[in-house]
């Protein structure tokens, strides 16, 4: 099975915890890249205006793949905007897919993400595996926004979080590596 990881990481934890996945399932991670800088200031605008940037993909890469999972932070309830052209190309392409994440997770779930990528592709996520920072750091003293967003995930945190992301994919998919 052929797989592609759609990863996009405005904090660079998406991208570290998509190459762990790639890497375990001998999957191609293909980076998300907007073509403007994306800002707090952007993202507030693509949210008001339900804006999709544009970035550097095209629906043909999806081709020659049997698998997408795609991999990208949840912003303000969300699947994080540069995704949307993604969501896009699989309306359009009949792949079966998945999304993961690590999100902050400071302020709770995330429960309306799997509405918004069944309404975006047109079809339901196999799955939807969204996992919190917040469940990395202590408890007490309760994490903050601050303490979530400016965290970096480990070497460690990645092999952590993967497990739970690859259980959840061999079940789904049982010839996926």
């Amino acid at each position: 099975m052929k797989i592609a990881i759609l990863t996009y990481s405005f904090t660079g934890n998406n991208a570290r915890f998509a190459a762990h996945l790639a890497s375990a399932l001998s999957a191609d991670q293909i980076p998300i890249t907007p073509l403007t800088k994306v800002t707090y200031g952007t993202i507030t605008l693509d949210l008001i205006f339900s804006r999709k940037p544009a970035v550097n993909f095209s629906a043909d890469e999806l081709q020659a793949y049997d698998l997408v999972l795609l991999v990208a932070p949840v912003w303000m309830g969300q699947v994080a905007f540069p995704m949307r052209r993604c969501l896009d190309a699989l309306r359009k392409n009949a792949k079966p897919y998945a999304f993961l994440s690590v999100s902050g997770g400071a302020d709770g779930n995330n429960p309306k993400v799997s509405s918004e990528l069944t309404k975006r592709a047109g079809r339901e996520p196999v799955f939807v595996l969204d996992q919190h920072i917040r469940t990395l750091l202590p408890a007490e003293p309760a994490p903050t926004r601050d303490d979530t967003s400016n965290y970096v995930l480990t070497e460690a945190d990645c092999t952590h979080l993967g497990q739970n992301a690859l259980k959840q994919i061999h079940a789904c998919f049982p010839v996926a590596n």
